[in-house]
């Protein structure tokens, strides 16, 4: 049996680019997320068991408001701020190739191989996760059959944002993922802006489309009464679409005049206090302030001393970089183990830390097997068609060449 070795979880690219600090910025992204989502599942819980005046779960009332924590606590609240950072990743990564093609003359961009790989590299993971979420709440009795079939249906091909206007009902997570394919969708248009030869020009409307778009979406919405075009239009690219064009910006800077930035401490001195500053911030403020402090901190990431240095990290870019099974199944693996610790009637930060130092690295370790096992091997661009040479010929040797890493977004959301 093959020895697994750090290695043994990393990408596979097929063109051998990999830029760590990228995969170090999935790190912080989905670590935040993980630690966010197994704080509310706290909450949750004891609050359902107060709620039910359930005297057997014997737990204290919250000592915290959770509509407004204050220290750690605050920075665990918002811990999906990680969600708009992998917004602003991908947006980097899927512009960084259209970037090059129109500002350096690069290799041109194949639309068809374009969306062929991602229906390749990112269906099978999520479509098998959907479907054990789907048998998982059928044999637990939450949901009717033919209700889970038709929201099944729906979240598979990335509709149930805009159907439905309300978060999945087989796995709530997947409402940033369809928001993704929307940006997936619109990237070879958005990019378009590259064609522009000024490079002040192109910069200074992008910084102003990610200033204005705050604004703009709040006096839109503000028009609006319907619960249903809201949550439809809240669910949609249309009210993110700044954090994508910070990674369009970045993509920019990176491909034209990145080596004009110099590497300097000052970055780092720059960057950890706007890194606390942006995980402080109230969710509102967050919308105006957060998508002008993002990449300030991307090129950070890439020019300060110590920061590129822990970003850079192989554990650190190892976990980034599997940051995509790791989305699709923690929210399971935390479920299932906190059903177990609601028999022990612990006490809220008895149960918090349980959760933190227990649950989520748990949560990360699925998430690990889950890369391992099912997204990896669909990293090999070419594996449809050596399947299919497997079922005419037999098992064989798979003789591909696997590199460290790859730079997709979420993995290839």
């Amino acid at each position: 049996m093959r020895k697994l070795t750090l290695n043994s979880f990393r990408r596979i690219t097929r063109n051998g680019s990999f830029i760590p600090e990228v995969d170090g910025l999935r790190f912080i992204a989905i670590i935040s997320v993980v630690l966010i989502h197994s704080y509310t599942e706290v909450l949750n819980r004891i609050e359902r068991g107060i709620a039910l005046g359930a005297a057997a779960t014997q737990t204290a009332p919250l000592p915290v408001d959770p509509s407004n924590p204050h220290g750690f606590l605050r920075f665990l609240g918002h811990g999906g701020y990680g969600v708009q950072l992998f917004f602003a990743i991908s947006g980097f990564i899927l512009a960084w190739p259209f970037a090059r093609q129109r500002l350096q003359a690069g290799q041109k961009v194949g639309l068809g191989s374009y969306f062929l790989r991602r229906v390749t590299r990112l269906e099978p993971p999520y479509i098998l996760m959907l479907v054990f979420r789907a048998v998982l709440l059928l044999a637990i009795g939450i949901q009717q059959a033919r209700s889970i079939l038709v929201h099944l249906i729906v979240s598979i091909f990335y509709l149930h944002n805009i159907v439905f206007a309300i978060a999945s009902k087989i796995e709530a997570v997947s409402w940033t993922l369809e928001i993704e394919v929307q940006f997936y969708c619109l990237a070879p248009l958005l990019t378009l802006i590259y064609k522009i030869p000024r490079a002040w020009l192109r910069r200074t409307l992008l910084i102003c489309a990610i200033a204005s778009a705050a604004p703009l979406q709040q006096a839109f919405l503000s028009r609006w009464s319907g619960a249903r075009f809201v949550g439809a239009f809240n669910l949609s690219i249309l009210a993110f679409v700044q954090f994508f064009l910070v990674g369009l910006l970045v993509a920019d800077l990176y491909v034209d005049g990145w080596n004009r930035i110099p590497h300097t401490l000052w970055w780092d001195l720059i960057s950890v206090p706007l890194w606390v500053f942006m995980f402080w911030l109230q969710p509102r403020t967050f919308e105006f302030v957060g998508p002008l402090v993002l990449p300030i901190l991307f090129v950070g990431a890439f020019k300060g001393v110590f920061i590129p240095r822990f970003l850079r990290n192989p554990f650190v870019t190892t976990i980034g970089g599997m940051c995509y099974s790791i989305y699709l199944t923690h929210r399971t693996t935390i479920l299932m183990l906190q059903l177990l610790l609601v028999r022990f009637h612990l006490h809220f930060f008895s149960w918090l830390v349980i959760s933190l130092f227990l649950v989520s690295p748990a949560a990360i370790a699925v998430g690990a097997i889950y890369f391992r096992l099912i997204e990896r091997p669909c990293m090999n661009p070419r594996w449809p068609q050596e399947l299919i040479e497997r079922f005419r010929s037999g098992p064989r040797t798979n003789t591909s060449p696997e590199l460290d890493t790859c730079t997709r977004p979420w993995g290839g959301p």
